[in-house]
């Protein structure tokens, strides 16, 4: 089977519209889409993405969506009736291509999707399954584009352990505006897809990936 191309974004932060997106067959974004989480503004990125020409939309939540957790039903029809596949905790496979998104990070400023490290945000990696060819979370793994402005590395050491387990060829995170790029973990590609940056400017284009489907063992 061919390979899909995905395009992985972040972070937009309701600036969805100062993106030129390239064309691909998925788009992707991990989270952070809205301001304030309020169920209007997921109403109008749900607008837009399903007036995007890319064959799949694959979302998680980030830690300012906060109507995925406070009014979990409503959010979550309305990316329903856009065609938008929301994950949290949960995959999908796509043309062949396993995906599992989780909106999950470690304690930050009180906002949604919030545990305590060590236990609770393991317990949740957990789930992740051995097949996921690509992983979308809000937040990044420990040491990879969780470096904030400050020097702190916020990544969650549990979810490195859990990417190092399941290996995924793609690993699409955002949350840490300034820690946008790219770096490898073995096999696996990990992508800060923040779309803005520290200064919740809309300057870090799309990122691009092709992700080949398993091979049947």
């Amino acid at each position: 089977m061919p390979p899909l191309r995905i395009v992985a974004i972040s972070d937009t932060h309701l600036r969805h519209g100062a993106l030129a997106l390239p064309d691909g067959d998925v788009l992707v974004h991990g989270g952070d889409m809205t301001g304030r989480g309020l169920l209007p503004e997921i109403h109008q990125v749900a607008d837009w993405l399903a007036d995007l020409p890319h064959r799949h939309k694959v979302v998680v939540a980030g830690n300012h969506d906060w109507a995925f957790q406070r009014e979990p039903d409503a959010a979550r029809r309305l990316m329903a009736e856009a065609g938008v596949h929301y994950l949290e905790d949960s995959g999908v496979t796509l043309d062949g291509v396993h995906f599992w998104g989780s909106p999950w990070q470690p304690e930050f400023m009180a906002w949604a999707f919030n545990l305590p490290r060590g236990a609770p945000l393991a317990e949740r990696w957990a789930l992740i399954p051995a097949d996921t060819d690509v992983l979308i979370t809000h937040g990044p793994p420990r040491g990879h584009g969780d470096r904030c402005w400050d020097g702190r590395h916020e990544g969650c050491d549990d979810l490195l352990e859990a990417v190092r387990r399941v290996q995924p060829q793609l690993h699409v995170f955002g949350h840490i505006h300034e820690g946008y790029g790219t770096t490898t973990l073995g096999p696996t590609t990990l992508a800060n897809a923040a779309s803005l940056d520290v200064r919740y400017r809309p300057v870090n284009p799309p990122l691009v990936f092709d992700v080949h489907p398993r091979s049947p063992a």
